[in-house]
């Protein structure tokens, strides 16, 4: 994945203010930059630096915290600052509070400021918290008077009567949260100062401090600027708002807007190409039909595989496969038993069988449970537990194996016994997942056994034997000759083995190169195969986060539908999800995303939802 975060400026010159907006400005800030001074080696003592500076020898390196930073507040404006962790918000709130001066450029206050940017600083904690009142308060610069004036009114918001005469040493750091809190917002300032004051102490103590600012803005009219990380705060508080993503301007406006933006492209890495595709699909002003996505979650990968054999409408009976849900490899191969029997897939974890797998199979109600993995992997309190779960006492059988090259033998041997196995084959390695998802529904529909190898070169004599003789008339080879030699690949071809390699350049780029090869009847494949696999239904799923799929080859292969692989983290995965949509000129129809907002958020879907329409158009 691409490390790279953007930070040039995705709307310019955007004013969130009217022209006839004839408030006055309370907070002016005009290009501020701010440069801290970082030594380059560290020194020990006071005679190092000497010596270090004697010689000429002491150097500094340049961090620029703020770079041309400039935006105007007005009176009565809620003002949101967001940005991932080290982008500057805090370093720009200490600047508008006069805590520190900027390198360059200024900032102009018209009115008095109340800063809750580090709350609890000035306590000592061997005094007790009344005495705490009074030396906070006066560090605030509040008269011993006023405190006294505003005493019970502090202690009643903190909610610390029974404690006022204990050390403040054995307070918990929400309860000294809710004292310096209190402190601070005794006054009605002309503007509040809020860095992160919200996420600190209790629910309840946040929903209060919530609502004493809401109080002040509605009451009191005051300005306030606001630094959380809570997007939907920001967005419920605030009017305006400011993205500033490493020391840099993204961009300003409304709230609404920004929070949106900052959602599906925040700290989020890819090429500048990539996130100005999304950004434009984005606000794309086009209407989603209803019916274009649906969603297939749950709470883990072991309750959204029960959903997706429930979606698979097996029949009361039916034998039940059960795969370790820790171990994408071994689900893998067993999406070709599941076609060979006809089975739903589901899974558990080593030492319990997960609610959602017990209530599956109550449903079913199996005759034969195929478990697979030895003793390490599904322990027999497992197969215990499921027989129990079934109306009728299951057949049990368990295909023994530790490892991924182990299991996908035995299957393909049980598989041998009961039914027919396809005419193609894969081989490849334990850990390449998401090629596999992208084949899933191939797999699944072909019936071809997928084959582990042990390392890399290295091969399961017993596997090695079958595809050297011309078991298969196809082999699926992934990864490239230091996985799988071709001296191997060549004696299978003499053998009337015909292969192929299937190497992507990244995942998402090997994803297309699969959907390519087995679907059918659409604008990217001119080949006159004729495949059940369409574009028509797209199954959205994670390369980086693969377990929601694991299962998912059953579910794909029964309604003939393709995998789209993206992860909204990375811009670039999600760009080339837009334009693979595109490319299909209106072949994709439907979009069905695995995992729910774990993964991919109401906004992460309607934007690839946008797609579809305008492919259609």
């Amino acid at each position: 994945m691409p490390e790279n975060v953007n930070t040039s400026p995705l709307v310019l010159n955007a004013n969130p203010d009217p022209e006839d907006d004839t408030r006055p400005t309370m907070v002016a800030v005009e290009h501020v930059s701010m440069v801290f001074n970082m030594a380059s080696e560290q020194l020990n003592s006071l005679k190092e630096y000497a010596i270090a500076l004697a010689r000429r020898e002491l150097m500094f390196k340049e961090f620029r915290a703020l770079d041309d930073i400039s935006f105007e507040v007005k009176k009565g404006d809620v003002f949101g600052i967001l940005g991932t962790n080290g982008s500057g918000k805090s370093t720009m709130l200490k600047i508008i509070a006069g805590v520190l001066e900027p390198t360059t450029g200024k900032c102009a206050i018209n009115g008095n400021i109340a800063p809750l940017i580090e709350l609890g600083a000035g306590f000592d904690m061997e005094l007790t918290a009344r005495e705490n009142i009074y030396l906070n308060g006066a560090l605030l610069g509040y008269s011993r008077k006023f405190i006294k004036q505003h005493f019970d009114e502090i202690v009643e918001f903190a909610e610390i009567e029974k404690f006022l005469d204990m050390p403040m040493k054995n307070y918990s750091s929400g309860m000294v949260a809710r004292i310096a809190f209190a402190i601070a917002t005794v006054i009605v300032p002309e503007i509040l100062i809020v860095d992160e004051v919200l996420s600190v102490g209790d629910f309840m103590f946040q929903q209060k401090c919530e609502r004493r600012i809401t109080q002040l803005i509605k009451d009191h009219d005051v300005t306030v600027l606001i630094v959380s990380h809570n997007n939907a705060q920001i967005e419920r508080l605030c009017n305006k708002a400011i993205w500033i993503e490493k020391g840099h301007t993204r961009m300003i406006g409304s709230a609404q807007n920004v929070c949106r933006t900052y959602r599906v492209l925040g700290g989020h890495v890819g090429s500048a190409k990539a996130e100005r595709h999304v950004f434009e699909m984005l606000n794309e002003k086009i209407e989603v039909s209803d019916g274009i996505a649906d969603v297939i979650a749950g709470e883990s990968r072991y309750g959204i595989a029960a959903k997706l054999a429930a979606e698979c409408k097996f029949p009361q009976g039916s034998p039940v496969i059960i795969a370790p849900g820790e171990l994408a490899s071994p689900c893998m191969s067993a999406t070709a038993l599941a076609s060979l029997m006809n089975a739903p897939l589901l899974l558990t974890k080593p030492d319990m069988l997960p609610d959602a797998t017990l209530q599956e199979l109550n449903r079913l109600a199996p005759h034969r449970i195929v478990f697979i993995g030895s003793e390490t992997v599904i322990s027999s309190s497992v197969v215990k537990a499921a027989a129990n779960a079934c109306p009728k006492r299951p057949e049990i059988i368990r295909l023994e194996g530790d490892t991924a090259s182990q299991l996908s033998w035995e299957m393909y041997s049980f598989g041998k016994e009961g039914g027919a196995w396809g005419d193609t084959a894969f081989i490849t390695y334990d850990g390449c997942t998401a090629d596999l998802i992208s084949f899933s529904p191939y797999i699944f529909q072909k019936k071809c056994p997928v084959f582990f190898l042990i390392e890399d070169g290295v091969i399961n004599e017993r596997t090695r034997e079958a595809l050297e003789k011309g078991v298969f008339s196809h082999l699926y080879v992934l990864g490239g000759s230091q996985r799988v030699s071709d001296e191997f690949l060549e004696r299978c071809r003499r053998a009337g083995t015909e292969f192929e390699r299937i190497i992507g350049d990244g995942p998402y780029h090997a994803n297309e190169l699969i959907n390519d090869k087995i679907t059918s009847n659409t604008p990217s494949n001119q080949s006159s195969v004729k495949s059940p696999i369409t574009v028509e239904r797209l199954i959205v799923s994670s390369a980086w986060m693969p377990f929601d799929a694991l299962t998912a080859g059953v579910y794909a292969g029964k309604t003939h539908s393709a995998f789209l692989l993206e992860d909204p983290q990375d811009l670039d995965s999600v760009s080339h999800a837009l334009s693979y949509i595109e490319k299909q000129q209106g072949a994709v129809r439907h979009l069905t995303f695995l995992g729910g907002s774990t993964h991919f958020s109401s906004l992460d879907q309607l934007i690839l939802s946008k797609a579809v329409m305008r492919a259609e158009r």
